[in-house]
């Protein structure tokens, strides 16, 4: 026989934020639209302001509001970043964890020879022309170490942003926002010595993309993210 296992009870926050979520995705609330304030909402789910509080900061999380400084809150869509953004505190935990950071890597060494290749058969002049653009700036902090860090992210980004999909971007950066944040000291300590070969790589990899070369140009990708 089972042993009796009471079922846990629901805070009051969660009943109102699960009833605020179905009002919005039935489309009582839309898009737009402010919903009722919070005394407002106190009185229809006879709650006091902690729960109702608590239920508009969990629906915040899930990107299904936004509130703005002295304003209600008010009806949005999810972003790709919502998803992210609840996803970091996890993944941060995870990379702290045994080989957590060498699967991280691993997975943002496969998503970007993924983007790379694409961008080697489908990439326009346009933005060829940006991720050109992009090595030129890198060349002008190859002795500035912070600034080279933030040029060097940016032709990266440019590759995750030639697919025009929303998904891959936030990916992208998500991934580099969190391994930069663990390789806050190492990045210190760059010379530019390395800087220079990481903007050489990258021009190898600009000139495979250009040519149409995907083989090519995942090549020098993985040899520039290894380095």
């Amino acid at each position: 026989m089972f042993n009796k296992r009471p079922l846990k009870r629901k805070k009051l926050s969660e009943l109102v934020e699960e009833e605020l979520e179905r009002m919005i995705r039935k489309g009582e609330f839309k898009e737009g639209e402010n919903i009722p304030s919070e005394r407002a909402l106190m009185e229809m789910f006879n709650v006091g302001r902690p729960s109702v509080r608590e239920a508009l900061a969990t629906l915040r999380r899930k990107g299904l509001i936004e509130v703005n400084n002295g304003e209600r809150a008010k009806v949005c869509r999810p972003t790709p970043y919502t998803l992210i953004n609840e996803l970091s505190g996890i993944a941060r935990d995870y990379m702290s964890s045994k080989d957590g950071m060498q699967h991280f890597e691993e997975l943002r060494l496969l998503f970007e020879l993924m983007l790379v290749r694409y961008a080697s058969i489908y990439a326009t002049s346009e933005q060829k022309n940006r991720l050109n653009k992009a090595i030129e700036t890198c060349w002008k902090y190859v002795d500035d170490n912070v600034n080279f860090i933030h040029a060097d992210i940016n032709f990266h980004r440019i590759l995750s942003e030639i697919p025009e999909n929303p998904l891959f971007i936030a990916i992208h950066t998500a991934l580099v926002n969190w391994l930069i944040n663990s390789h806050t000291r190492a990045c210190g300590y760059l010379t530019k010595e390395q800087n220079t070969i990481s903007v050489k790589q990258h021009i190898e990899i600009y000139n495979a993309i250009c040519d149409g070369k995907p083989d090519k140009a995942e090549n020098i990708l993985k040899i520039h993210l290894l380095h």
